[in-house]
């Protein structure tokens, strides 16, 4: 690959969880400071540079993977390595990309939400933009299956979106102002057994 497309693949595939690392890192391994972070993740652009990187197929667990290698090599390496490091390296889990029980808690009422949003609206609407969204049909097809012009098509699609996005903004809003639970510093002294 040459060096444009490395360029690309690095700041595509790998720089944008460059963030997510250190926070990571700092999080997992406190032993270290900042520049032994800044020092790891110059070692791993190194490593990934020059290596072979078509068969990957997730930048972000690669990176992860690299880090964590490498932490394990500066271990083996050194003559004195701090007992708490060699516990923080063997505790070192790469981060999972599937959602935890929260995110998909929080996925699956939004779509419940969407689903209720949707269910109300006007026939033609809701039809028009299930076979959009949800079946990814184009105008065209939507057309063809409704039996409708493209132009009706999209009038029908511009009332969903702005029914949907106006029912998501005012659940936003009721959310945000409903009143927050008050509690007295009488109430917390009392909890505090």
């Amino acid at each position: 690959m040459d060096d444009p497309a490395r360029h690309h693949w690095v700041a595509s595939y790998i720089l944008p969880h460059e963030a997510e690392v250190r926070g990571w890192l700092r999080r997992r391994v406190r032993t270290l400071n900042a520049h032994d972070i800044d020092d790891l993740l110059q070692e791993a652009y190194a490593r990934l540079w020059t290596g072979a990187y078509s068969h990957i197929t997730n930048g972000r667990s690669y990176l992860f993977a690299v880090i964590r290698n490498l932490l394990l090599e500066q271990a083996r390496h050194a003559r004195i390595v701090p007992m708490e490091r060699l516990a923080e390296i063997d505790a070192l889990l790469i981060p999972s990309e599937e959602p935890g029980p929260d995110r998909r808690l929080s996925a699956r009422q939004e779509l419940e939400r969407l689903e209720g949003i949707v269910a109300g609206l006007p026939e033609q609407c809701r039809r028009a933009f299930q076979l959009q969204k949800f079946q990814n049909l184009s105008q065209r097809e939507i057309a063809l299956e409704m039996n409708i012009t493209e132009k009706t098509v999209e009038k029908h699609l511009a009332v969903a979106l702005v029914r949907v996005l106006e029912a998501f903004k005012e659940d936003s809003d009721d959310t945000t102002q409903r009143p927050k639970p008050r509690i007295s510093g009488h109430d917390c002294e009392q909890s505090r057994d």
